[in-house]
């Protein structure tokens, strides 16, 4: 079952947005979901205690921190 839900962006939100949706070939909605998605994952990692890394291109490495 879907449900409808909303939300106001603020203007630079809203330009992310719509750009990740069009550099992706999605939906904005499809967008929210997957970064729901990936939050949540973060989110449950972290409480597990794992860490998330980053590797640049450069080879430097960043921990991805959890909020």
């Amino acid at each position: 079952m879907a449900h409808r839900v909303s939300v106001n962006f603020s203007d630079s939100a809203l330009s992310m947005l719509e750009k990740l949706a069009q550099e992706k070939g999605k939906s904005m909605s499809d967008v929210l979901r997957d970064a729901i998605v990936l939050e949540n994952y973060i989110t449950e990692a972290a409480r597990e205690g794992s860490k998330i890394f980053i590797e640049r291109p450069d080879g430097k490495i960043r921990e991805l921190l959890a909020r």
